[in-house]
């Protein structure tokens, strides 16, 4: 009786252990009945699936549905399983603070957003929502964060064959070649053999390589190994080349520049300016202005940051960014003087 209730218990506890593992694989996404046996099998070995796994997989189907009321659905189409539904069998529960946390997510990357779609937010949300309890589903559905964070929605979606060919280069650590249109290219886009390091989204919803540039054909305004933050949507499609070179083990070293720049008292004199670079250092003066002194790699980035204080910063250095602002000033000073005049001829 001993032998035979053990056997019993090992024998329901293998069976427990097969359908949790059931359930994981599922979790994954979609898999036919020869996949899910084959990954069940690899796992359990001898005491998975028997030689009638079909019979023993539609077993344990029903037992996972009669049980725990989890809901798995069969495509015709592609001969696949899908568990849309855990029922009871809630394998996750949170505190009220990841709760939170979750409802953050979910107002701070909406669908339809860029960003989350190829950072796979929305399909993460997702499958913690199917892990909760029902109960804790129903909360997150309802729940309606009072913080996000703002995220604007881009040029529009990327192009996945370059993002999947950006990104393998970066895990692979090789060149990349593509051909690219900046902002002052007007219509012929330029090749440019890169160092590629990583992928960034802003708040502003674009997507960013952040790469050194090694070579660019025809030669433009751009300087040998800078820095620079690459547009996902500006590399032309079909123009992207993983190189057999791999890069070093550590970064390529990038030009590097002491910034200097002064804010005006009306900015400065609360003394809770932001550090938006390294190595920053601030000192307030006593008439409420304050200078900023830190280092940087990237002088367009930098500009970017700096031209959110409208007139009320001024960069003495490095002379290579002052050129960069004195021609943003006479862009500006085009434009608008043109407005003027129309203003008064009207």
């Amino acid at each position: 009786m001993t032998q035979a209730s053990g056997g019993t218990k090992r024998s329901s506890w293998l069976t427990f252990r097969r359908r949790l593992l059931l359930v994981r694989v599922l979790l994954r996404g979609p898999a036919t009945s020869a996949e899910l046996v084959a990954e069940i099998n690899a796992e359990l070995g001898e005491q998975g699936y028997p030689s009638a796994a079909p019979a023993a997989l539609k077993h344990d189907f029903d037992a996972l549905k009669g049980e725990y009321g989890c809901t798995i659905s069969y495509d015709r189409s592609t001969r696949q399983y899908m568990l849309t539904d855990l029922g009871e069998l809630a394998l996750l529960d949170l505190p009220d603070a990841c709760m939170e946390a979750l409802a953050f997510l979910d107002a701070s990357f909406p669908e339809g957003s860029g960003l989350p779609e190829h950072a796979h937010i929305r399909a993460l949300l997702a499958r913690v929502q199917l892990l909760l309890p029902p109960v804790r589903q129903a909360q997150m559905r309802q729940q309606q964060s009072a913080v996000r964070m703002r995220v604007g929605v881009g040029a529009g979606p990327l192009n996945r064959q370059v993002l999947a060919l950006v990104k393998r280069a970066c895990d692979e650590r090789r060149e990349l070649a593509f051909d690219y249109l900046s902002t002052f290219d007007e219509a012929t886009p330029r090749r440019h053999r890169v160092a590629p390091y990583g992928i960034m989204f802003r708040p502003e919803g674009h997507g960013y390589l952040d790469a050194t540039l090694l070579a660019v054909t025809p030669k433009g305004g751009e300087r040998l190994y800078a820095a620079i933050d690459y547009r996902l949507d500006r590399i032309v499609p079909g123009t992207v080349t993983i190189l057999p070179t791999k890069l070093p083990p550590e970064r390529i070293p990038v030009p590097r520049y002491t910034l200097r720049y002064t804010l005006v008292p009306q900015v400065a004199r609360r003394r809770d300016l932001a550090s938006y670079f390294p190595d920053t250092v601030i000192s307030y003066h006593p008439d409420g202005s304050a200078t900023v002194t830190a280092t940087v790699t990237n002088l367009w980035q930098t500009r970017q940051v700096l031209l959110r204080y409208g007139d009320a910063c001024s960069v003495h250095e490095p002379p290579e960014l002052v050129a960069l602002f004195t021609q943003t000033a006479r862009g500006l000073r085009a434009i608008y003087s043109e407005a003027e005049q129309g203003e008064r001829q009207g």
